[in-house]
């Protein structure tokens, strides 16, 4: 698979490091041609597509001249690092609606991100939940069921002008939701986690118990502070907890073909 983009300048400036170009660019006033950035997903495309730029390219006569190419994309890479730390920057905050359709437009707030269930061993649960503004409803797994729709960017005064609600009221049932959701599940594998934690502390101290009598007074005292050390780090690293990480926030503005009832 290969995908051609071409970067506004902001873009341009967080994917691709060239930071004394734009200097330059910047102190100059020079006019440039917005950057193409050319993604090849297997090696079968990149070095297709670098034989297409390279017959359609002519020869330049400046060997400093640069050619274009073909960026390979795949897990790990740098360029595919910076590409979703930009996403996720970016789209931490949205404000969209649906476009021209029939139906009145009624406000949501989303939020996306992960449940981190964390121990010694470690889960993530990806989670949406939403709430209406008109009437606080909660609708889980809401990205799934408005993905399909054509969304795009609208001023959030125009999604809230009307809202019977407002975004605290709604925030605060979300955190209520989310802490439901967390609630309701299982707990048995922050038990087992506790359980293991205790005999690694167990094992930890009876090793350090026995070194303390062949020790003297200065030893013992270094050596249960080194052992309270790594309890303290063995209880940080190991000890269950669940972490709620929230990726974006939106306002979403879903079409509905019945008005709502007039406010009383």
């Amino acid at each position: 698979m290969y995908r051609e983009y071409k970067l506004p300048v902001d873009v341009d400036k967080e994917l691709i490091e060239r930071p004394f170009y734009w200097m330059w660019v910047e102190a100059t006033h020079q006019s440039i041609e917005p950057t193409v950035l050319r993604l090849a997903f297997d090696a079968e495309a990149q070095a297709r597509e670098e034989a297409r730029l390279n017959a359609e390219q002519p020869p330049s006569p400046f060997p400093w001249s640069v050619k274009p190419r073909v960026d390979r994309i795949d897990f790990g890479s740098p360029l595919f690092d910076r590409i979703l730390l930009s996403a996720a920057r970016r789209g931490r905050i949205a404000c969209v609606g649906e476009g021209d359709a029939e139906g009145e437009l009624v406000p949501w707030m989303m939020v996306n991100g992960v449940f981190a269930y964390t121990a010694d061993l470690n889960r993530e649960e990806w989670f949406s939940y939403a709430v209406c503004l008109d009437n606080l409803q909660v609708v889980d797994r809401f990205y799934e069921r408005i993905q399909h729709r054509d969304l795009s960017g609208v001023p959030a005064s125009e999604l809230l002008r009307h809202s019977r609600h407002t975004v605290y009221d709604a925030w605060r049932v979300l955190q209520r939701a989310l802490t439901d959701h967390v609630a309701a599940q299982d707990d048995a594998w922050a038990k087992e986690a506790m359980a293991r934690l205790h005999g690694d502390l167990a094992q930890l101290s009876a090793y350090y118990e026995s070194l303390l009598d062949e020790l003297t007074e200065e030893e013992r005292a270094s050596a249960l502070a080194e052992r309270d050390r790594k309890q303290a780090a063995l209880i940080e690293k190991s000890a269950p907890r669940v972490e709620c990480r929230i990726h974006q926030v939106a306002l979403v503005g879903l079409r509905v073909q019945q008005a709502r009832p007039p406010r009383t």
